[in-house]
């Protein structure tokens, strides 16, 4: 029996291994999950850079402090190889711009050589029963994006489970989108195609689409990102941050897609968050970075108006608007005349329009930088959220009940938008890509439609029913509540198949020491 570490008994906690890609939309949710698996009793250890743990390592502490005893999570530093194309020291895709986040995607199997150093020692120092040591790993959780990662655990034996950052639907129309380029021969940007192999009708225009993924042939990534979505259907597992009652069509096309097991186990978010007070003080800040606005202030401006009558707009940690897209935005948001919360990044070239902050002032809350957006959401005055549509400010709005108006940006977003605008009723899009610009018309005209036409309470509505859904779905009894336990059960198994073995190896009197160990 190892001595304890972190107040739990090592030797009888399974020990899984997360190795999320290095951006705030892949950092965060694999934390979230990090501490949702390890309230579960797992030994977690979380693989990123020296300058993302510094970043989440209070978020950690929290977790750890304000949990059970026994919770073991382990934030494990390895150093990032110099990447050519980036400025050294970039250890994050909110750190540069979106343009330039590909050649950070494509770089991240340089950490696969300082992971498997790593991971020897963990074999070595369980196997020699090394004193604070813990299980060895018995399951890696890797990201689309870290595909090097299956490579990595076969040399040990591990066997590799998936955790997808975005929502099942998004996935399974992405994976069909890639593989068969369906737009390819469609001449006119507004003519419709339709997406092949899926068993449900989706169709798209190209100015449904991103700039960059409207000509597959000019699109650098498209290779890259078509060759990661097929490697993260090959391995042993799924984990969705999802629901079930949300996904279902997702989810049921992955798995026979796959014919591997899936488990949406989502929405994975502070249990706080579905009381009706909203999210506990002392967890709203606890995703991302700290917020640029104190919970004081904004709570003071948000206390200060009427129920569903403000709009949030953010466009998540790596999209930005540009001078024309900000001032046509800004047009449709003062003309509306309705309270609103804007986030915008600090940069250099992004302007107000003159006079804007003035003239709004009295219905207006700017924030430059990072936007508490959990306390925002989760408040009775906001009544709209307008949004890049990320699967995680998605799953936020969802989860409390909020309607949304989508810009999506890039990647997935645009069918995330449409599952939102199409299939469930709970939003309307106003812009794609990030080179559109949004009309200041209809920007105008869907703010005013969400906060006070009888069309925007029904959205609410029907966003409020999904929220009721999402809270079953966590709970005992719930689909993913089982999904999580099914989970865990998995995890369970390999590890005792390993204390199994090593007991059998002792009796023998044959331990076998340095040896890579293979989970059946």
């Amino acid at each position: 029996m190892w001595n304890k570490m972190n107040g739990g008994e090592t030797s009888s906690k399974p020990h899984v291994v997360v190795i999320p890609y290095v951006g705030q939309g892949h950092l965060i949710p694999f934390l979230e999950l990090t501490k949702l698996l390890a309230s579960q009793g797992l030994i977690v250890s979380y693989i990123s850079t020296p300058g993302n743990v510094a970043r989440l390592q209070p978020q950690v502490d929290h977790a750890v402090n304000s949990s059970n005893p026994g919770v073991d999570i382990r934030l494990v530093s390895l150093p990032m190889p110099p990447i050519e194309g980036l400025p050294p020291g970039i250890e994050s895709a909110d750190n540069i711009p979106v343009h330039m986040s590909g050649i950070l995607m494509k770089s991240s199997y340089k950490l696969a050589g300082p992971f498997e150093q790593w991971l020897e020692l963990q074999m070595k120092s369980a196997e020699d029963q090394i004193q604070n040591s813990p299980s060895p790993p018995v399951c890696l959780i890797s990201d689309m994006f870290t595909s090097w990662v299956h490579k990595s655990g076969a040399k040990f034996g591990l066997p590799t489970v998936v955790f997808q950052t975005s929502g099942a639907f998004a996935m399974s129309v992405m994976h069909s989108f890639m593989k068969h380029t369906p737009h390819k021969n469609v001449e006119g940007d507004d003519e419709y195609f339709q997406v092949p192999d899926l068993p449900f009708d989706f169709q798209l225009r190209k100015s449904d689409l991103p700039f960059i993924m409207r000509d597959p042939d000019m699109n650098p990534m498209q290779s890259f990102v078509t060759e990661e979505i097929d490697r993260s259907m090959e391995g042993s597992g799924l984990i969705f941050n999802t629901f079930y009652e949300l996904d279902s069509l997702g989810v049921d096309h992955i798995k026979r897609l796959t014919k591997r097991p899936v488990w949406s186990i989502g929405p994975i978010l502070p249990k706080k968050i579905f009381d009706a007070e909203g999210v506990e003080r002392a967890t709203r800040d606890s995703r991302g970075k700290a917020a640029d606005i104190s919970e004081a202030d904004c709570l003071q401006w948000l206390d200060s108006r009427n129920s569903n009558s403000v709009i949030f707009v953010c466009f998540g940690s790596q999209s930005s608007l540009n001078k024309q897209q900000t001032e046509a935005l800004a047009r449709g948001l003062e003309a509306s005349q309705q309270a609103f919360i804007w986030a915008l990044k600090r940069l250099p070239e992004i302007e107000l329009p003159e006079g804007f902050q003035e003239r709004t002032k009295d219905r207006g809350l700017v924030i430059w930088g990072w936007a508490p957006q959990l306390l925002i959401l989760s408040h009775p005055s906001t009544g709209a959220f307008l949004s890049h549509c990320g699967w995680n400010s998605t799953l936020e709005s969802i989860s409390l009940g909020v309607p949304m108006i989508t810009w999506p940006m890039f990647a997935e977003q645009p069918f995330n938008s449409k599952l939102l605008v199409e299939h469930l009723g709970i939003a309307v899009q106003i812009c794609s890509n990030m080179d559109g610009v949004g009309d200041e018309h209809v920007v105008k005209r869907e703010v005013i439609k969400l906060l006070v036409e009888e069309e925007g309470k029904m959205m609410r509505m029907r966003a409020q029913e999904l929220r009721k859904k999402a809270k079953m779905a966590v709970e005992k009894g719930g689909t993913s509540h089982a999904n999580l336990q099914a989970f865990r059960e998995y995890v369970r198994e390999r590890h005792d198949n390993w204390v199994l073995s090593r007991r059998s190896n002792e009796e023998k009197g044959k331990p076998e020491k340095n040896k890579p160990c293979t989970i059946l």
